[in-house]
């Protein structure tokens, strides 16, 4: 945020700014905050409940940390608690701004840690995320600001906690979050207009894409400055909110369907679709879920290997339910880093536990990370044979993309972390043939849907395919190892065939 010098105020002066939120963010904390958020900041200090959508860069965190700071400032006996789905987002996200903001003040004797703002006895901010709703116990009486941010994330039980908090005393809530999950309690606060305050951040209304005039920016406006005047799309007046050509390569990215164009862009919940494959709620966990690697257990790994052209080869390494890398390389022949890549965890990796999309362009790259690695360890997989369940899918491809599926219900998966694998997976579309089969759309049409392939989402679902039984040493006579097929191991045929 853009800071301005903070003037030296006498102290009746200062409790003045301490009744107005705004005056106080921009007089005392040196912020220039814009129209959406001195409205959302004004609605925190007189509704008790008070929820905001947004779109990506919003700068809806650093509206939380001054709200946070505001509200212990003007009530001597104030309790601030945050929280957010993880450790990690409540300590480097939300109270990085918090930490950030408090140093720009004279703290007296205020105490400032990393995580918690004391100011005196039973007055304090304090940053919580944990799964269980008792830590939340014992909030009660005087004035409380509840913050919540990445709401969707959160996990219901803890919003239960807070509801007991809200029986008694001066309690007001302030959920923010990106809108990506259409279903819980962030979702059911914007069905709920009488209760709650609500708020939607569009990128649209945010001052980098507005105009001269001050309206809004369409698309096809930045079509135009793309095709006439490039350079305009890097006219930001706040370079730190979200940006013109961050939209722009969106929609060209993503399309107005996508679900994450909905959320991410628009600040809407996204109509997902009923032929989704993997629920943005299964998502979302994925990525918000972390486990620690204590650096010995058995890793995994999916190779997805481009064609010619824009595709990526994708690279996926996994230990347990969590992903601990994932890279893509595009036009370049990528044998060398994927070994550079998997060099580190090399003594992890077991029998057939590379896995190699073997169609195409494949088989040479599994013949080569065999002669490097040892055959025993890599593993062909040619996605278009015969599944195991024939009666249940059309093809093996449909099998392994609906055993992720099955993973990701169960909140088995960790890490999901790269916005691009994110953004595949959250596309995929499936169907059922004549014989009610699950069929998943072949690469060829998700190009032409999307105009991109989904390599690095087919290197995450390699990595976590079931293996049925450990391979052979076939490729040390030249046939890639089957682990993925229960039937006899039958040589590639390295001209390449297209499958889905």
């Amino acid at each position: 945020m853009s800071a301005h010098a903070v003037p030296v105020l006498t102290p009746v002066e200062v409790r003045a700014l301490h009744d107005d939120p705004v005056k106080y963010a921009r007089h005392l904390l040196g912020l220039d905050l814009w129209d959406g958020q001195r409205a959302i900041l004004r609605a925190v200090a007189v509704h008790p409940r008070v929820a905001v959508k947004a779109c990506h860069a919003s700068g809806k965190t650093l509206l939380a940390a001054a709200a946070g700071l505001w509200w212990l400032a003007r009530y001597p006996d104030a309790k601030v608690i945050t929280t957010a789905p993880t450790w990690t987002q409540v300590q480097k996200l939300l109270w990085a701004e918090i930490r950030s903001l408090a140093r720009r003040c004279d703290l007296g004797a205020w105490k400032l840690n990393e995580t918690e703002l004391r100011a005196g006895p039973g007055r304090f901010m304090l940053g919580l995320s944990t799964t269980e709703s008792s830590r939340f116990q014992g909030f009660h009486g005087g004035h409380v600001l509840l913050i919540v941010d990445e709401a969707p994330g959160v996990r219901p039980a803890i919003y239960e906690a807070i509801e007991g908090i809200r029986a008694g005393g001066q309690v007001h809530v302030l959920m923010l979050g990106n809108p990506t999950v259409p279903s819980g309690p962030f979702y059911h606060a914007f069905a709920q207009p009488g209760l709650w305050r609500t708020f939607t951040i569009s990128a649209f209304r945010t001052p980098n894409l507005l105009g001269s005039d001050g309206a809004p920016l369409t698309i096809a406006d930045l079509e135009r400055l793309a095709a006439e005047q490039p350079e305009a799309l890097d006219h930001n007046v706040r370079p730190y909110l979200t940006s013109r050509r961050w939209v722009w390569e969106k929609w060209r990215e993503w399309g107005a369907d996508h679900p994450l164009w909905q959320a991410r862009v628009l600040g809407q919940f996204p109509h997902q679709s009923q032929t989704a494959l993997y629920a943005l709620a299964w998502l979302e966990e994925a990525r918000n879920a972390t486990a620690a690697d204590d650096g010995t257990a058995p890793v995994e790994v999916g190779v997805d290997v481009a064609g010619p052209g824009e595709d990526e080869t994708a690279l996926c390494i996994r230990a347990g339910d969590a992903i601990l890398s994932l890279q893509a390389w595009k036009g370049i022949d990528a044998r060398g880093a994927v070994l550079a890549a998997l060099a580190p965890y090399r003594e992890r990796l077991g029998p057939g536990s590379v896995r190699v999309d073997e169609v195409g362009m494949g088989y040479y790259f599994a013949r080569h990370l065999a002669d490097a690695l040892g055959a025993e360890r890599v593993a062909g997989v040619n996605v278009g044979t015969a599944p195991l369940d024939r009666e249940r899918f059309a093809d093996r491809k449909a099998e392994v993309y609906w055993a992720l599926r099955d993973r990701l219900a169960a909140g088995e998966l960790c890490g999901l972390t790269d916005a691009t694998a994110y953004a595949q997976a959250a596309d995929v579309q499936y169907r059922h043939d004549p014989r009610g089969r699950v069929v998943i759309e072949s690469k060829g049409e998700v190009r032409r849907r999307t105009g991109a392939s989904p390599d690095r989402l087919e290197a995450v679902i390699l990595a976590f395919a079931p293996a049925v039984r450990p391979p052979s040493t076939a490729l040390l006579t030249g046939a890639l190892t089957r682990t993925l097929v229960r039937q006899p191991a039958v040589a590639s045929d390295p001209r390449g065939m297209a499958y889905g």
